[in-house]
């Protein structure tokens, strides 16, 4: 198969600063706690909007999608304060840690995607590859367009998040408990946890770990390791944090008169909304997440390889395939849905037509299928148009054929490899549409399954379908992800 050309490179930016962006997520979800209180509403109120912004929204009780971001903003901190030995002394209003927080009210579940630092996108309104830590530079706007537009994921609701929320917030709750397995550190933000066990962190040194890209841990031997994965590493450890800091706001309740002023008063002061959040909103979701389980929140990021040019590294390229299924996830799209870009289609010429299989490989392309190769079939013209597929690839090719006007059979092939589907034009080939015939319609019912290769299923035959794959699970974490307790430990 011919390989998928690569995206340009972007040149060098100007150095990132890190955030916190974890500290968005247990400030949202703190106040949801804190969400029961009218003195929350009256709070609620006095804090900054985004305004500006276009955002779609979502209707009470429906599954929302956060945005979620951070600034490096050093306002109201010591300007000698440790831990900011690379980022110069007051940093900027820009982001480079960006998450999206999924949550569905109705069954009570919420999931996290995040987005790695130097994941090169096409920044929305500039035609510009650039890493997506630079989006935030031209506006929140541009930054949500670009995450919708690359990714296929709608923003409900925005919000944003500066150093001392961070910090307030973990010191609010008395501390984020962590597990480590070994000593750990990091020069550059000036971590250092010298005993292995349970660890309280309180805002500085939680500031500090979550900002870790450079982390050391020290084997059985005492000898200090580097984790090589950096920021993909931090992300791990992020959403280790983000469990572990929920756990904690939640077990606190609101009992603590004092802890529930400090928690709201951290959301209030130092974190911006969009205009579309109310008081209502929050109070609907304190009490549907009033006793959720932060081990419940399953987190995601988007799988990467590295982008290297001649000149060196430039940024992390997605894995579309592999991305995809979660995705669809955070889509609001049923598990198992099968989407175009994580399809990769061979087109060829079996009518004998010229130009046919290049003009349909331009139509697949511009919905959104992977072209891997354009050629002719040896061993046409062949009446039918056919798609084949290989070991769990039929969902895969019925929505190939789904787009074909009047069907196709499907052919199960075992020399198609996983996640790959063949397309065969035939003499019957007319256009592809651009979105899939509805299942049941004429078009979906014409596209028969066999399993043996170009043979298809005899009138009134049932056909045995190859095996799909219909399910998502989250990725293997990446790097040293230190912070979780082992099964069977209790860790604050």
């Amino acid at each position: 198969m011919a390989e998928t050309p690569r995206r340009p490179v972007p040149g060098r930016t100007w150095p990132q600063r890190l955030v916190l962006v974890a500290g968005v997520v247990t400030v949202l979800v703190s106040s949801l706690a804190a969400a029961g209180s009218a003195y929350f509403g009256m709070r609620l109120a006095q804090i900054d909007r985004v305004g500006d912004i276009d955002i779609a929204g979502a209707p009470p009780g429906e599954p929302a999608n956060f945005l979620l971001v951070g600034t490096d903003s050093r306002e109201g901190l010591d300007p000698d304060l440790s831990g900011f030995t690379d980022d110069g002394q007051t940093g900027c209003d820009c982001t480079d840690t960006i998450m999206v927080l999924r949550v569905d009210p109705q069954d009570g579940t919420a999931s996290i995607l995040s987005f790695p630092r130097d994941l090169l996108v096409e920044i929305a309104g500039t035609g510009k590859v650039r890493r997506i830590n630079t989006a935030h530079a031209d506006g929140e706007q541009v930054l949500i367009d670009t995450i919708e537009s690359e990714f296929g994921i709608p923003i409900h609701h925005y919000v944003e998040v500066d150093f001392v929320g961070f910090e307030r917030l973990v010191d609010a709750v008395g501390g984020v408990p962590l597990w480590f397995e070994a000593p750990v550190r990091d020069t550059h933000t000036g971590l250092s946890i010298t005993n292995p066990g349970c660890q309280v962190l309180d805002g500085d040194q939680a500031r500090k770990f979550v900002r870790s890209r450079y982390l050391q841990y020290q084997d059985e031997d005492g000898d200090w390791r580097q984790d090589p994965t950096a920021d993909l590493g931090r992300i791990t450890r992020q959403q280790i944090f983000i469990r572990r800091a929920v756990a904690k706001a939640v077990s606190k309740g609101l009992s603590n008169p004092v802890t529930l002023n400090e928690l709201v008063s951290a959301g209030v002061e130092n974190v911006r909304l969009d205009e579309l959040i109310d008081a209502g909103d929050l109070l609907d979701l304190g009490r549907r997440f009033a006793s959720f389980d932060a081990d419940t929140l399953i987190g995601y990021s988007i799988p990467t390889e590295p982008y290297e040019t001649s000149a060196g590294y430039g940024g992390e390229e997605m894995l579309t395939r592999q991305a995809e299924p979660i995705l669809n996830i955070f889509r609001g799209l049923p598990p198992g849905t099968v989407s175009p870009g994580a399809i990769d289609v061979t087109v060829l010429n079996g009518s004998g037509i010229e130009g046919q299989a290049a003009d349909a490989a331009g139509a697949l392309s511009a919905i959104g299928f992977v072209v891997e190769e354009v050629a002719s079939y040896p061993d046409g013209p062949i009446p039918r148009t056919t798609v084949r597929f290989g070991d769990g690839g039929e969902d895969a090719a019925r929505r190939v054929a789904r787009h074909v006007t009047g069907g196709a059979d499907l052919v199960y092939d075992p020399d198609v490899d996983e996640g790959e589907v063949v397309l065969i034009t035939g003499a019957d080939f007319t256009t592809l549409h651009d979105q899939p015939a509805p299942e049941g319609s004429p078009d979906d019912l014409r596209s028969t399954t066999s399993t043996t290769a170009g043979a298809a299923p005899e009138p009134g035959e049932t056909p045995t379908t190859a095996p799909g794959t219909t399910t998502t699970t989250a990725p293997e974490p990446v790097g040293y992800g230190t912070g979780e307790p082992p099964p069977g430990v209790d860790c604050g």
